[in-house]
């Protein structure tokens, strides 16, 4: 199964909408074309969150008409940016069903498991009790091979501001971590050999990490990029980086995850760090 893993897209209502020196709608547009370019066999595209930037309708819609233009299924992921009833009714002209987005399919003999992991913290992410009892659940040793997907990361990733939070104006700390990663790291361990990766998003960043064994992954952000050094205290834009994806290779014995980068003009445009 071969699959790319798009994230952070981070649409505007207006297709005009510009920040940290990238236009939104352009990217997607020349992303869009970088996938239907690819000269082999793709099954999918897993979109991991944060599709558009404003939960609006209008946003959505603009999305809509740029990935319509993709030769491939899409599956999503609800972003901390995204509206789950607004992705499902506009984008994939579905209707919503139920307060989290989480579903599962099987492609190729692979379960593929998506997790809405938004939490009441924005931008920290959560799962629900009944969440965690559905991890487990899928997580035994025995089964057929498993991608799992999520918004927000489980794991820390060497970056202060992603692993230890940052203060806000309003004086609290921002955190962009899954709050029960601990929980989710053990409910995932029993299915370590048939466990092929747990894709995530958020963080505006290629990460790829082992823990006891088990893949960890992030896509670059199909937006632009956040600095994410190991002395990095907060979040801030890396204007000069381009929108990239990642393309994922599941074999009958390993995974292979190959980051691309996108050329696009970059317009200089400042503004805040997204979260």
């Amino acid at each position: 199964m071969r699959f790319v893993h798009v994230t952070d897209t981070h649409i505007g209502a207006d297709p005009g909408y510009a920040k940290d020196g990238h236009s939104a709608h352009d990217n997607l547009v020349a992303l869009v074309n970088a996938v239907n370019d690819l000269r082999f066999p793709i099954d999918f595209v897993l979109h991991t969150g944060d599709v558009v930037e404003d939960r609006s309708e209008e946003a959505y819609r603009v999305a809509r008409g740029v990935l319509c233009r993709l030769r491939l299924p899409v599956y999503y992921v609800a972003g901390n940016h995204d509206d789950a009833d607004r992705l499902q009714r506009v984008l994939l002209g579905s209707a919503a069903a139920g307060p989290r987005f989480d579903y599962r399919l099987t492609i190729d003999g692979i379960v593929v498991a998506v997790f809405d992991t938004r939490g009441p913290n924005d931008p920290a992410g959560t799962l629900t009790g009944e969440q965690l009892a559905a991890v487990e659940d899928l997580c035994v040793p025995e089964g057929p091979p498993l991608v799992i997907a999520l918004h927000h990361p489980p794991l820390p990733l060497d970056t202060p501001w992603l692993d230890d939070g940052w203060q806000i104006p309003s004086g609290r700390t921002a955190n962009m971590l899954l709050d029960r990663g601990a929980d989710f790291l053990q409910a995932v361990a029993p299915a370590r050999d048939r466990l092929r990766g747990v894709f995530f998003g958020h963080v505006h960043r290629a990460f790829q990490v082992i823990h006891r064994g088990i893949l960890y992954a992030s896509a670059p952000s199909g937006f632009g990029q956040l600095l994410t050094w190991a002395d990095q205290a907060r979040p801030e834009p890396s204007p000069g980086e381009p929108p990239g994806f990642s393309i994922v290779t599941i074999t009958a014995d390993r995974t292979i995850v190959r980051q691309h980068a996108l050329v696009t003009p970059l317009p200089p445009v400042m503004g805040k760090p997204h979260s």
